[in-house]
């Protein structure tokens, strides 16, 4: 029970991060919505099949908690061959009907999932208190486990591993009621299945990185991921990126290499070069956000949401006397200062400037400092992974 209930809050909350790297942040509302769908089926399809799986516990268990495992990777799969585009449900009319079909594949696994929880109350009647007990252990420990698993694995990974939990689960379940041992080996070939399968995210082709890869002479050359977004750094020789918010028209001069970094797929963020000669970062004079430095000497400079540092870069070359820069996700200072530290000067280890792995309002709630300018990245404002479910409306 500790198993199946904890696999299947960590596979709820792991197709949220899946569906914000394939599609956009939107579609982790439908996650919660499908889970609960799932749940219904199950007590509605329990509720009119009482008599058989009473008679049949041990087998519709076992059967049960070995369809979550198989079916959380295959629907998946299934979900994703699917020609669904987001951008297109309000004029083409076949859309809706994928979007359905993707609901009706990502619901079997928690249908499964439920069937075990609900037969399970059903059957131990007199141990109801035991039963609820172990079911809230369980999901509170894949709740918190799945953030944890998702800062050694990728998401894939997880997803297979939380496949083999629920076949683990199966296993653990045939043994405890006594089902023949024999019976257990589809749960072995299952298990072997899914550690073999191929699995690999397919990215909307309309996502800020998809379009990237597109231009000739780019590619991907780092990816990593953690609970808080999976950042795809991408060079391009051939055709540089020139990502510079606000530039003027009228600009005589142009932004040095740079190498982009995709959260979650989008959320464009860059790394730019930086050779020790501030004077080559004279271009962050001709955008907008230069303004406030017009009317500042060597003001005390609050960057919230660093990210790949074309703000501290700007602050840096406006003359700021010192730089507190926040950056939520670790991974993306480790992408500035470690793995591209030479290409970008070691920007975050700059004398001027001091890095904070924090939440933006927690460390301004916590600062008794006082700045002459705060600037506002706002870089969450683009995925789920940094604002949450809210990235759409109010931002503390």
């Amino acid at each position: 029970m500790g198993l199946i209930s904890g696999a299947a809050l960590a596979y709820e909350i792991l197709l949220m991060r899946l569906f914000s790297i394939i599609q956009w942040h939107h579609f982790a509302y439908m996650i919660i919505s499908l889970a609960l769908l799932g749940y219904a089926a199950s007590g509605t399809f329990l509720a009119l099949t009482q008599g058989w799986w009473s008679a049949h516990f041990r087998l519709a268990y076992v059967v049960s908690a070995a369809g979550f495992g198989v079916t959380s990777v295959l629907c998946f799969l299934l979900a994703q061959s699917l020609p669904f585009n987001a951008l297109e449900v309000l004029w083409d009319m076949r859309q809706p009907f994928w979007l359905l079909t993707i609901y009706l594949l990502l619901l079997v696994p928690f249908f499964f999932a439920a069937n075990c929880i609900c037969m399970t109350f059903g059957s131990y009647r007199d141990q109801l208190h035991r039963v609820y007990c172990i079911d809230l252990l369980g999901a509170g420990a894949g709740a918190v486990g799945i953030i944890a698993l998702l800062l050694a694995l990728t998401p894939v990974q997880a997803l297979k591993l939380i496949g083999l939990l629920g076949l683990t689960s199966a296993a653990v379940a045939g043994l405890e009621l006594g089902v023949r041992r024999r019976w257990l080996l589809p749960l072995l070939a299952g298990a072997v299945l899914l550690a073999v399968l191929s699995v690999e995210p397919k990215l909307s082709q309309f996502k800020g990185l998809s379009q990237a890869l597109r231009v000739t002479g780019s590619a991907q050359v780092d990816q990593r991921s953690s609970p808080l977004g999976q950042l795809s750094t991408v060079q391009s020789p051939v055709i540089p990126f020139r990502h510079a918010p606000g530039l003027s028209l009228n600009t005589p001069v142009e932004p040095p290499e740079q190498k982009a970094v995709f959260t979650d797929g989008d959320g464009l963020s860059v790394i730019t070069r930086l050779n020790g000669d501030l004077q080559a970062l004279e271009y962050l004079d001709w955008v907008s956000s230069a303004l406030p430095y017009q009317l500042l000497d060597q003001p005390g400079v609050l960057v919230l949401g660093a990210g790949g540092g074309a703000e501290v870069l700007q602050a840096l070359y406006r003359g700021a006397g010192h730089i507190d820069a926040v950056e939520l996700n670790p991974q993306v200072v480790e992408l500035v200062n470690g793995t591209f530290g030479d290409f970008s000067g070691q920007l975050f280890n700059h004398p001027r400037v001091s890095v904070h792995q924090n939440e933006a309002r927690g460390f301004v709630a916590a600062s008794n400092t006082a700045y002459d300018l705060i600037q506002l990245a706002l870089l969450d404002s683009f995925s789920a992974s940094s604002a949450g479910l809210y990235a759409l409306s109010e931002n503390y």
